[in-house]
C-alpha cells in the first residue's frame, strides 16, 4: 500500500489511476471537451482554447461524471504574470463524493516549487491553496496538490455552475524559479 493509499483512501487512489492514465497515454489534440460521460478524457494543456489569463482562462468544459486531464501544461515562473494560470470547468450538477481539482507534477533539484491550486467562482474564492491536500510518491516526494470538491472542507459540496481553478507557483522556495512541467485533474464523481 502506497503512502498516497494510506493518507488519502478511495480519492487517492483515483488520482493513482489518473496519474497511470497520465504517464502512459499519449496527449490528444482535440481542443474542447467531448459531451460529460463516466470516462477519463485527456488533453494536451497548449492546444486546449483559452490564454490561461483571467479573463482568458484554459477551459476544460463540462467535467461533470468524468475525470478530465490536462497534460504538459508548461512550468511556472516566477515574475508578473507568469506565476499563475488559470483553467475554468463546468459543473451541470453538484459534485458527488469524491470528487477533486488539482495538479499532478515531479519536483527535481532545479524545479522546487509545487503547483498550488485555488478554486474561485466569478470574484469570490471558494477555496485558497492551503486547503489543498499533498500526494506523494513511493519515495515521499510530493507529487501533487489537490483541492476536495466533494466533500467541501466545510461540509457540502460543490455545487452547479462554472469554476475558475488558478494553478501558482508560490514565492518560496526563493532559489526556484520554476515549477516543473505538470498535469491538471479535475475528477467529478
Amino acid at each position: 500500500m502506497t503512502l498516497i493509499d494510506r493518507t488519502l483512501g478511495r480519492l487517492s487512489r483515483r488520482v493513482g489511476v489518473v496519474a497511470a492514465a497520465v504517464v502512459t497515454a499519449a496527449a490528444s489534440a482535440l481542443v474542447a471537451a467531448p459531451p460529460a460521460s463516466a470516462a477519463t478524457y485527456q488533453y494536451d494543456c497548449r492546444r486546449l482554447l483559452g490564454s490561461g489569463s483571467y479573463n482568458n482562462p484554459v477551459s476544460l468544459g463540462n467535467v461533470t461524471g468524468r475525470t478530465v486531464v490536462a497534460v504538459n501544461c508548461p512550468p511556472l515562473t516566477s515574475g508578473a504574470g507568469y506565476a499563475n494560470r488559470y483553467f475554468s470547468f463546468t459543473l451541470t450538477r453538484p459534485a458527488r463524493v469524491p470528487s477533486y481539482a488539482g495538479a499532478s507534477f515531479a519536483l527535481d533539484a532545479t524545479r522546487r516549487s509545487a503547483v498550488n491550486p485555488s478554486l474561485s467562482r466569478g470574484a469570490y474564492t471558494i477555496m485558497h491553496t492551503s486547503a489543498g491536500v499533498w500526494t506523494y510518491n513511493r519515495a515521499g516526494a510530493a507529487n501533487g496538490r489537490y483541492l476536495p470538491l466533494g466533500p467541501l472542507p466545510g461540509g457540502g459540496v460543490l455545487p452547479a455552475g462554472t469554476y475558475r481553478l488558478n494553478l501558482q507557483k508560490l514565492d518560496s522556495p526563493l532559489r526556484s524559479i520554476s515549477t516543473p512541467w505538470f498535469n491538471v485533474v479535475v475528477a467529478i464523481s
